[in-house]
C-alpha cells in the first residue's frame, strides 16, 4: 500500500510540476501582451459569423466521425444502432472533458455503456482501446506527413526531422503493440501485469486473465481489414473537420496562418491535449497553440480570439451535449424497466462489410 501511495504522488507532483512549467512559459510569453490581449476583446465585435458557424459545423462533424468510428468497430453481431452509439459517445466525451486524465475515464465509461448496450466486455474492450489507439496513431501519422510536407516547401530542419522521425516511432511501438496483443498475448500479459497490477481493486491475476479475451478479440479486428480501413477513414475525418473548425474559427477574426503551419500547430495542441495534467488539456492547448500561431506570423488578435472561439466549441460544447446526452440515455433506461419493454433493437451492419 505504501509504494502504490507513493507512486501516486509522485504521479501527482509531476503533473503539477509539468502544469506549472507549462503555464510559466505561458505567462512569460504572454504576459507582456496583456494591454494587446485587452485590445483584442474589444475587436470580438468585428467578428464574422459565417466563419463561426462553419466552426460549429467543423466540430459537429468531427463529433460525428468520433461516434461512427465507434459503430465501426463493433462487430455485426449485436451492434446498437447509430444513434444509441452517438449519444453513448457524446457523455463519454464530455466525461473526458470534466476530469483530469479525462481519456482514462471516458474509455471506462464508454466501456460500462456499451456493455448497457449487450456488447460483449471483451469486445467493449477492445473497441474503445483500439479507437483510443487508432486515433492516436493516425495523429502521430498526420503530424509527421505535415512536418515532411512544411520540409519540402521551406527546407528541413534537425526539428523538423526529429519531430517526425519521434512522431514515427510512436504510431510504429503502438501498431507494434496491438500486433503484440493479437498474436503474441505472452509478453504483453506479463507487460501488463506488471504496470497494472499495483493500481487499487486489481492485482496481476485478474489483469492476465483479461488478456486473453482481448486478444482474441483484437485478433478478429486485425482480420476484418475493411471494417479497419472504414473506421481509419472515420477517424482521419475526426481530426480533419477539427482542423476545419480550428481554421474557421481563426478566419472568423481575420486571416490564419498557412494550413500547413496551421496543422503543425493543431496537432503539437492535440499532444498536449493528451498529457493528464488538466481536463482535456484546458489551459495546455490554448497556452502552446497561441504562442505557435504568433511564431507563425498570425495576428494576436486572430490568434487569441480564433483559438478560444475553437475551444469553445471543441472543449465547452461537448460538456452539455454529453450531459444531455447521458441523461437521456438514463431516461430511457427507466422507461424500459418501468414499462418492462425489452432492450434496444439491433441494427444490421451496411452490405459489404
Amino acid at each position: 500500500m505504501t509504494t502504490v501511495r507513493a507512486r501516486r504522488v509522485w504521479r501527482y507532483a509531476v503533473r503539477w510540476v509539468v502544469l506549472a512549467v507549462v503555464l510559466i512559459v505561458a505567462g512569460v510569453y504572454l504576459g507582456p501582451r496583456t494591454e494587446s490581449a485587452l485590445d483584442s476583446v474589444q475587436q470580438i465585435r468585428h467578428v464574422d459569423w459565417t466563419w463561426l458557424v462553419v466552426a460549429l459545423l467543423g466540430e459537429l462533424g468531427s463529433l460525428a466521425a468520433f461516434s461512427l468510428v465507434t459503430w465501426v468497430l463493433i462487430a455485426k453481431p449485436g451492434r446498437p444502432r447509430l444513434r444509441r452509439v452517438v449519444r453513448l459517445d457524446l457523455a463519454t466525451i464530455a466525461l473526458s472533458h470534466a476530469v483530469p486524465a479525462g481519456w482514462a475515464a471516458g474509455t471506462a465509461l464508454g466501456y460500462d455503456l456499451l456493455q448497457q448496450e449487450g456488447v460483449d466486455k471483451a469486445q467493449a474492450g477492445v473497441v474503445k482501446v483500439s479507437q483510443s489507439l487508432l486515433s492516436s496513431v493516425l495523429l502521430e501519422v498526420m503530424f509527421s506527413v505535415v512536418l515532411l510536407v512544411q520540409m519540402v516547401i521551406y527546407g528541413p530542419s534537425a526539428a523538423n526531422l526529429g519531430l517526425a522521425a519521434a512522431g514515427a516511432v510512436l504510431a510504429a511501438v503502438v501498431v507494434v503493440g496491438c500486433y503484440l496483443l493479437a498474436f503474441r498475448p505472452a509478453p504483453v500479459r506479463r507487460v501488463a501485469q506488471r504496470m497494472l497490477g499495483w493500481l487499487p481493486g486489481l492485482d496481476s491475476e485478474r489483469v492476465g486473465a483479461a488478456i486473453r479475451p482481448l486478444s482474441n478479440r483484437m485478433r478478429d479486428l486485425l482480420r476484418r481489414p475493411l471494417a479497419l480501413s472504414v473506421a481509419s477513414f472515420w477517424s482521419v475525418l475526426n481530426w480533419a473537420f477539427d482542423l476545419l473548425a480550428l481554421w474557421a474559427a481563426l478566419r472568423a477574426f481575420g486571416h490564419p496562418p498557412d494550413i500547413v503551419l496551421l496543422a503543425i500547430g493543431f496537432c503539437v495542441a492535440q499532444v498536449a491535449a493528451s498529457i493528464p495534467i488538466s481536463p482535456g488539456g484546458l489551459g495546455v492547448v490554448e497556452s502552446s497553440l497561441v504562442p505557435l500561431l504568433l511564431g507563425f506570423g498570425t495576428g494576436f488578435t486572430v490568434a487569441v480570439l480564433g483559438v478560444l472561439c475553437w475551444r469553445l466549441v471543441n472543449y465547452w460544447l461537448p460538456m452539455p451535449i454529453g450531459g444531455v446526452a447521458y441523461l437521456g440515455i438514463l431516461a430511457g433506461r427507466r422507461r424500459h424497466r418501468r414499462h418492462g419493454a425489452p432492450p434496444p433493437a439491433r441494427a444490421e451492419a451496411p452490405a459489404g462489410r
